[in-house]
């Protein structure tokens, strides 16, 4: 006789109960109800937090006046419903405070009710206590999974001891696992506390690289890869260094995605920044990425020259000659790749092939080889552009073998040829004199008074000129690219 308010529940239940109880102590109903006709009312509620379980567990607390068991399984909830009918309720705030003394398994159990509420609690500071009393307990790694898996996924960056004098074991626990049911907005906070709380850089890199394959190998929109991603680059960028601990080829699995999915430019320029300073940790596919327009190369030129701008500022740095010699390698395996490809332009070829300074490559027997393979494949370029091309070449660091094919390829332009047939001699002098001893020393080695660049600019004024008609007059070394193609800076000096 008392229940004289009835009320519709999300459209799933029904309850009915005393307008003057729940009206005293919800403010909300209070406005709501204080103005309505004496007898039977009906409310419905479309969108309560937690649906008939929020409502009742709401309905217990007023009935029982303020008092109701509050556990780890209910705190966020109570909160949720309370904050929707404006009802004061402390036990959950004080409650919460308790929350860095809850298992494992409570914590869990508690994030997801969080999770499941997130958009009807206004409170942050209850969300915040909770993330911190999970990664506190993630930092300390002495609690044991509630849930059966292998924990072969996720390896940490360090070694969990076991102390015998104490009797007790210490279980490295596949926690990733145990958060793989978060959201994209609550994965991003979890993170984020995580690098506030300043955890080890090791497992942070190891939850963000597990959190990714789990919710790729689902059936993901592309607009929750790119959120997924974004929060990547955003951790990674924001602990200094911490991408120097992250798998080298899934970063540039995930540039190729930010291009496959237009992403913002902001994002691929990040992961540029990531990638380049550890260039000489890749493979060669690693570099094919696919060019980003049909009509150009068939690999994206432009983003291996910017990885090799940002390469070449930190080993600036660093100064690891190894390092240089690596990328060397790689570069000239590169442009093997992209030698024969009719669309890359002499331009694009000069500025791979001198991107590197001199110390990266002991020979340049190997660039040598790659460009008589683009000279084959572009047999329509001019001379000036071949001779540009072959501005990249030390001559002194050519075997005998490759000056001797540059002499007579008919492929290279005449100033390479006469160049490298000068050198030839000069080498060929050279070992006769350390044959016969030092009475035949003289100063007929070329390659010791004369620089390779002096030897184009002494060649290129004299030989080009009877080369052929075509050619047009030069005043110095360096040949202007044609205006179908913008000339390049170079690199580095």
């Amino acid at each position: 006789m008392f229940s004289n308010l009835e009320v519709d529940v999300n459209g799933q239940q029904t309850f009915f109960v005393s307008m003057n109880l729940i009206a005293s102590f919800s403010g909300k109903l209070w406005k709501l109800l204080s103005k309505s006709e004496r007898g039977s009312v009906k409310l419905i509620f479309d969108e309560f937090p937690g649906g008939p379980e929020g409502f009742e567990l709401i309905l217990r607390f007023c009935y029982n006046g303020r008092r109701i068991d509050v556990s780890p399984c209910n705190v966020f909830l109570l909160h949720a419903a309370a904050e929707f009918l404006e009802i004061d309720v402390k036990d959950a705030m004080k409650y919460v405070e308790s929350v860095h003394f809850w298992t494992w398994s409570e914590l869990l159990e508690c994030l997801k009710q969080c999770q499941e509420l997130l958009s009807f609690i206004k409170s942050w500071y209850m969300v915040q206590e909770l993330l911190d009393a999970v990664v506190e307990k993630i930092s300390m790694l002495n609690v044991s999974s509630p849930f059966a898996f292998s924990c072969s996924d996720v390896q940490f960056s360090g070694d969990i001891s076991t102390n015998s004098s104490r009797s007790s074991s210490f279980h490295t626990i596949n926690w990733s696992r145990d958060l793989e049911f978060l959201t994209v907005g609550l994965f991003e906070k979890v993170v984020g506390t995580m690098i506030s709380r300043k955890l080890d850089h090791g497992m942070i890199c190891s939850f963000l690289l597990h959190y990714q394959r789990v919710k790729f190998a689902g059936l993901l929109s592309g607009d929750h890869k790119c959120k997924i991603i974004e929060v990547m680059i955003n951790s990674l960028c924001s602990v200094n260094g911490s991408f120097m601990r992250f798998p080298f080829r899934n970063l540039c699995y995930m540039l190729q995605a930010c291009f496959t999915l237009k992403m913002e430019k902001h994002c691929a320029m990040s992961l540029e920044r990531m990638i380049g300073p550890r260039l000489d940790e890749a493979t060669l596919d690693d570099l094919l990425f696919p060019s980003p327009h049909r009509k150009t190369c068939a690999y994206d030129v432009d983003l291996i020259l910017r990885l090799l701008k940002v390469f070449i500022g930190e080993s600036r740095k660093t100064r690891l000659v190894q390092r240089l010699k690596d990328v060397g390698c790689l570069i000239d395996m590169f442009l093997a790749e992209v030698a024969p490809d009719p669309h890359l332009k002499p331009c694009k070829f000069l500025a791979l092939a001198s991107g590197l300074p001199d110390t990266a490559r002991e020979s340049h027997d190997r660039i040598c080889q790659v460009m008589d393979m683009y000279f084959e494949a572009h047999n329509n370029i001019s001379e000036e552009e071949r001779i540009r091309v072959c501005s990249a070449l030390n001559y002194k660091k050519l075997s005998s073998e490759s000056l001797a094919n540059i002499a007579k390829n008919a492929r290279f332009p005449a100033c390479a040829s006469s160049a490298a047939l000068l050198f030839l001699q000069a080498k060929l002098k050279t070992r006769s004199k350390d044959e016969k001893g030092p009475e035949f020393a003289c100063n007929s080695s070329l390659s010791s008074s004369l620089d390779h660049e002096q030897l184009l600019v002494h060649f290129s004024k004299g030989k080009m000129q009877k080369r052929s008609a075509n050619v047009g007059r030069r005043s110095d070394h360096h040949v202007t690219c044609p205006t179908s193609c913008k000339p390049l800076p170079r690199l580095c000096s």
